[in-house]
């Protein structure tokens, strides 16, 4: 329930949460909060089978021009390739009720990209070094049914699937390495949360 600061699960773990309750244990849960480790209650559903997740998305961007010769006051992003997938954990859908019941959840919503960094680079070199664009919304479809058996209550929340690439970071027109890297995270399906207690 959204507000709830911790939730116990059926098997009588204690869960964190902050704002929502997650389903996962806290230390699922990452240091920023924005992303969780996929538990035993999690089913995690790409919005169609990836063709090969190891590879970037083939998404036009728009060409991005270097500053002007001599300038190294801007950075450009290189070697970008797929690392991981991750659950966030900004709840988008939620459904509850006691058994014995069928809860159906179906999820089509609009998720935005996101990034991390470890230094200040524009988004527009970000997005041209993944491939896709990082400051766009992607579209996170999927649907799960969960059988709650009688005299449970259950629950089950929907949260973004991300497909995580990370890519080095480049200084100034000649390309000089700055040991310092970035992370896209693109929504790609959904993240289901389903217990009974």
């Amino acid at each position: 329930m959204a507000g709830t600061l911790a939730a116990t699960m059926g098997t009588g773990v204690s869960y964190a949460a902050s704002g929502a309750s997650l389903g996962v244990p806290a230390s699922a849960v990452s240091e920023d909060g924005r992303f969780f480790t996929p538990g035993p209650n999690t089913v995690v559903k790409r919005n169609a089978a990836p063709a090969d997740a190891s590879t970037l998305s083939a998404e036009a961007v728009s060409p991005v021009t270097p500053g002007p010769a001599g300038t190294t006051d801007f950075y450009t992003i290189k070697n970008a390739h797929w690392i991981a997938q991750s659950c966030g954990t900004e709840l988008i859908q939620q459904t509850s009720g006691q058994g014995k019941t069928t809860l159906v959840l179906s999820v089509d919503k609009s998720v935005a990209a996101t990034v991390s960094k470890e230094i200040n680079v524009d988004l527009k070199y970000i997005s041209a070094g993944m491939g896709w664009s990082v400051t766009s919304t992607y579209a996170v479809k999927n649907e799960t049914r969960y059988e709650v058996p009688a005299g449970k209550w259950g629950t089950v929340q929907a949260f973004p699937l991300y497909d995580v690439f990370e890519g080095d970071a480049y200084s100034g027109v000649g390309g000089l390495p700055t040991g310092k890297r970035v992370w896209a995270y693109k929504p790609v399906g959904v993240c289901f949360n389903q217990w009974t207690s």
